[in-house]
């Protein structure tokens, strides 16, 4: 049984019983719950168990569904029952209503209402969840599309390197190509209304809002879903827009100046990996954060990197100290220590040797460079700025800290933050040439190599 709600059918009960035969009919008596909502609902499907007429004849399942238009009234003892007739217009306005909320305009910053801007309709297909049914969202559908992808492609690659190779090619067995198109589910997110000022725009906001539902899809279900194709049509125009997302390689294609250096990296690092979980840990950590797409993400995950090694090798409650022995001192006078995160990966970094860093940018036409690290070392003295490694490190932790309490880095909100949270703002909307991200990278980078 489902009830007719806001946006889609809810489940409300499921139950068992026996049928009585009624001359050609079955007929099945439910007691329901005195808690149930009142309201619409539906029967949704029936499925019949038939036992087997003896021991050589197996049960048999039929399942019968039924028509949406099949509605009837729950109601409680104080109210009138609704006619036929009332019932089907109740449902025809919740229906109206549903239409409605499907197409809810996403009206794009900095838009504000309906009417300004362009219209498009926006399709986001993503693989790798199974979704048994349609579902309806405010403003937005998603629709399983009953297919998988084909291995055919990989097949042949298989088959022209064994050919190459003066091997057998393999056969293609169906059963193969089922299951693959089984473990590759496809759905399509649909997008009707999308208001924004041009198509990448509309692209950008659907695009984001897409991994986050596939991060909802993705808890309890073994693996996160991602996107392939993207198709935007522009309203009241003949223009429309595809993308296709390749098997993502964000990296850069240059090869390694030593051929075989990546024969070198794997049997240098695998004996490793096989017999430390902790360097498991954070080759598997730091791989995940260069996958991640989201520049405050990316952040977090690389510091877990910086904090992980730190917490493993640098002791709690000494004093730190900037590049030049000088002691780094809080707001009330009293010393920085390593007790507290950002003072463990701070000690961790300095204590490796290479911190410094260097940005090199064009301001109003003017070559100008950006150092970090000592403030009192000669290239502190000649750069046209220099940030001091503490404030660095402070200012990524800024950033860490807003993603891990909030979510997000808010630039409107951590403009009016303290030192550290304004630096990162300049730093990661101006043209200094070195980001927050890009310098934790890097620091993480390194520790990788040195701790694995």
């Amino acid at each position: 049984m489902l009830r007719l709600d806001r946006l889609r059918d809810q489940f409300a009960f499921g139950f068992g019983s026996t049928p009585r035969i009624v001359e050609q009919s079955l007929e099945i008596e439910q007691n329901l719950s005195a808690g149930m909502t009142p309201g619409l609902y539906r029967i949704a499907r029936v499925t019949l168990s038939v036992d087997g007429d003896g021991e050589d004849v197996d049960p048999q399942q039929f399942s019968v569904t039924f028509p949406p238009t099949v509605i009837f009234q729950i109601r409680s003892a104080i109210e009138i029952p609704a006619s036929p007739e009332t019932i089907a217009k109740r449902a025809e306005a919740i229906i109206f209503r549903r239409s409605l909320l499907a197409r809810k305009p996403h009206i794009v910053s900095p838009l504000e209402e309906s009417d300004e801007g362009l219209r498009f309709l926006v399709r986001v297909f993503g693989v790798g969840c199974l979704i048994h049914q349609s579902q309806q969202l405010e403003g937005f559908s998603i629709f399983p599309l009953g297919v998988g992808l084909s291995h055919r492609d990989m097949w042949e690659i298989v088959n022209g390197f064994l050919e190459s190779d003066g091997s057998e090619p393999l056969p293609f067995i169906e059963t193969t190509e089922q299951s693959f198109q089984a473990s590759t589910p496809i759905f399509v997110i649909s997008y009707e209304q999308v208001v924004a000022d041009n198509v990448d725009a509309a692209f950008k906001y659907c695009a984001q809002h897409a991994q986050r539902v596939f991060s909802i899809l993705g808890i309890d279900r073994g693996q996160k879903p991602r996107a392939f194709a993207y198709v935007v049509a522009q309203y009241d125009t003949n223009r429309w827009w595809h993308e296709f997302v390749f098997p993502g390689y964000r990296g850069n294609f240059a090869v390694d100046f030593n051929p075989v250096e990546t024969g070198n990296l794997i049997e240098r690092l695998l004996p490793r990996l096989e017999t430390s979980p902790f360097s498991r840990l954070i080759v598997a950590t730091y791989a995940d954060a260069t996958a991640e797409p989201e520049y405050g993400f990316a952040v977090l995950r690389f510091w877990s990197v910086m904090e992980l090694v730190a917490e493993h090798s640098i002791p709690g409650g000494k004093p730190v100290h900037h590049p030049d022995g000088s002691p780094i001192l809080k707001a009330n006078g009293k010393a920085e220590t390593t007790n507290s995160k950002h003072g463990r990966v701070y000690e961790y970094i300095l204590a490796g040797g290479t911190y410094e860093m260097f940005g090199n940018y064009v301001e109003e036409g003017v070559q100008k460079t950006l150092y970090i690290g000592g403030s009192t070392s000669t290239s502190a003295q000649s750069a046209t700025e220099a940030i001091a490694l503490w404030d660095m490190v402070r200012a990524v932790y800024a950033v860490r800290n807003s993603i891990a309490h909030e979510g997000q880095f808010d630039i409107a909100k951590a403009q009016a933050g303290d030192e550290y949270e304004r630096l990162a703002v300049r730093l990661m909307t101006g043209a200094q040439g070195v980001t927050p991200l890009e310098y934790i990278k890097w620091q993480a980078r390194r520790a990788i190599w040195r701790e694995v």
